[in-house]
């Protein structure tokens, strides 16, 4: 079932199927701001990634001696949400483990959704809750693929991506079944080109020192939304094709795709998040449309 909130300045549109946004409206200019979904370039719009971000290599997590499948970014995406309050302003989805999911994640969780507007900026929050009785481990992130407007294919820069702050930024690279390579690459400078090569080898993966605050601008400099999240990493991405990807994917991670060969317990994972039972985590992102 789809829902909408709105105020003077947005219109957005969220699927209970994965609390996934799919559609937000720039009602001053009549805009839409978020990929329509067309696969032709990517199915989806802005998923929630949840247990895992990213890919376990082959497919596969261990925990106390038990192997579990699970395929690129988990399950929350493709899974039905409960919407518990939506008003005009906000909507708040849950989503609790249940015997499905736990043939691909042993633990009993309940995660929350909420999408809020405040004038032009449009937050998510998460909260995740551990319900069962033992020590429980999770990543969760967002996937949202944002409009890149006035693309022209004959032009060999379609937009910029500005990181704001002082901070020296490291990449990671995607490798061998979308798990990334050993150590990082020195980032040099605060800013991104969009080209037609950008995305040639998939993601480019801020981490370690991840910038706060982003500001998609389009090719004649001119910004377009500033993201801003709390997220210890940070992945950029669209479709690499000849011609350039109408969006670019904004992505705030609490995890991060294996490294090529992780053999070791799903608890040991770089970036992962430990819940005790009866507590709970939070974090979230906002874009603001300018």
């Amino acid at each position: 079932m789809r829902y909408t909130i709105e105020n003077d300045v947005l219109r957005v549109v969220i699927d209970s199927l994965g609390a996934e946004i799919v559609s937000v409206t720039d009602l001053r200019h009549n805009r839409e701001c978020v990929w329509t979904g067309n696969a032709e370039w990517w199915k989806r719009h802005t998923p929630i990634l949840f247990p895992i971000v990213g890919a376990l290599w082959h497919g596969t997590m261990r925990h106390e001696g038990k192997e579990y499948k699970m395929s690129q970014h988990g399950f929350a995406r493709d899974m039905e949400f409960e919407a518990v309050e939506v008003n005009d302003n906000s909507a708040e989805f849950i989503l609790r483990s249940n015997p499905e999911t736990k043939v691909k994640y042993p633990f009993d969780f309940e995660l929350r959704i909420k999408h809020s507007l405040d004038k032009e900026s449009l937050t998510t929050k998460w909260t995740v809750s551990n319900i069962g009785a033992e020590e429980m481990h999770f990543q969760i992130g967002g996937h949202p693929a944002y409009m890149l407007p006035n693309i022209d294919d004959n032009e060999e820069v379609a937009g910029y991506i500005d990181l704001i702050g002082t901070d020296r930024y490291n990449l990671t690279q995607i490798e061998s079944e979308g798990c990334v390579a050993p150590g990082n690459i020195p980032f040099q400078g605060d800013r991104l080109i969009i080209t037609h090569d950008t995305f040639r080898n998939d993601a480019i993966i801020f981490e370690q020192v991840c910038p706060k605050e982003v500001v998609m601008c389009d090719r004649n400099n001119t910004p377009v939304l500033t993201f801003t999240s709390g997220c210890p990493a940070l992945g950029i991405w669209a479709p690499h094709k000849e011609i350039h990807a109408p969006f670019v994917c904004i992505e705030p991670w609490w995890g991060r795709t294996d490294r090529t060969g992780y053999s070791g317990e799903f608890k040991d994972k770089e970036y992962m998040n430990t819940l005790l039972p009866a507590t709970s985590q939070s974090g979230e992102w906002t874009v603001t449309f300018h």
